[in-house]
């Protein structure tokens, strides 16, 4: 017994070792998320913080004022472009950033653009999920996006140890999980748990990183279910992190979408492909299953 107990705390410290070497997240962003967690967090506070990062204050400013918000005004201040996005997409705008910061702060190579291809499809989909789950879309959009911060981590212990064992790990991702224990001591849903219970993000955010490979019926919390349906369906649609890894049929994940039969559903199959076409280009979705969708086209 005490062999056991000695073997399982080795075990856990060899896992705290390794992930300690993880690179930080950008600190504004964590302290950023932090912040907008709060019901009391108000426009002064964020756009201070916001300040203390002119490259991150300049892409709020950029999407504040793009085509999506024009106003008869242009926005020039911090203050009113984030009364402008609101909290939410702010987070979601300051979630995207620290992430691509911490990709290209890793190194240049193909696995890491699939994997950063991945996590983006990811939080498009769980956007477009979200009213099906009553969630607010940019909180969708961000957990989404924060899914496989483990990898993130993983190639940036081992760029190229961990990009072999994407590109050669063939299977299930319970088969690239048991891989990744096997090489690193530790997965990528342990290691995104980790960091996000170290940087002090949002409970919800840590669960969606940890659960989002498990099966439907094991995950209870909303928005991790969410993530593990937007990782799937990502999956699916050939936005994969390992290539070789199987994927579920586009059919049998949509069967699991809530309420997605209702004849007045105003969130369409379309809607959803032309929306990935637009964020990650590539053909319009055609999987099998989506006549299944002709009552709400």
């Amino acid at each position: 017994m005490r062999l056991d107990q000695d073997r399982v705390r080795d075990d856990r410290q060899t896992k705290e070792a390794i992930l300690c070497r993880i690179p930080v997240f950008r600190p504004v962003a964590v302290k950023l998320l932090r912040l907008l967690q709060g019901e009391d967090s108000n426009v002064l506070e964020v756009g201070e913080l916001l300040n203390t990062d002119p490259a991150l204050s300049a892409e709020v400013l950029t999407m504040a004022n793009s085509a999506a918000y024009t106003t008869s005004n242009r926005i020039n201040t911090i203050s009113k472009a984030i009364m402008m996005l609101g909290t939410e997409r702010t987070k979601s705008l300051a979630t995207k950033a620290a992430l691509d910061g911490m990709r290209r702060a890793i190194g240049n190579h193909p696995v890491i653009e699939l994997c950063w291809v991945h996590s983006r499809a990811t939080a498009v989909i769980a956007e477009w999920l979200s009213p099906f789950y009553r969630i607010h879309p940019d909180r969708a959009y961000t957990a989404g996006l924060m899914h496989d911060v483990g990898r993130l981590g993983l190639l940036a212990l081992n760029c190229g140890q961990y990009a072999k064992l994407l590109d050669c790990t063939a299977g299930t991702n319970e088969e690239l999980l048991a891989a990744e224990q096997l090489v690193f001591r530790v997965d990528h849903c342990t290691a995104g748990l980790w960091l996000m219970n170290t940087w002090g993000l949002p409970e919800e955010f840590g669960v969606a990183c940890s659960q989002h490979h498990a099966g439907k019926d094991a995950v209870q919390e909303p928005v991790a279910d969410l993530v593990r349906l937007a990782c799937a369906l990502a999956q699916a649609t050939g936005h994969k992190a390992a290539p070789l890894v199987h994927s579920l049929t586009m059919e049998s994940l949509l069967e699991e979408i809530p309420d997605l039969a209702r004849p007045d559903s105003p969130y369409p199959l379309a809607t959803l492909s032309l929306r990935l076409q637009a964020e990650l280009g590539g053909p319009l979705l055609t999987a099998g299953g989506s006549e299944r969708f002709s009552a709400v086209n």
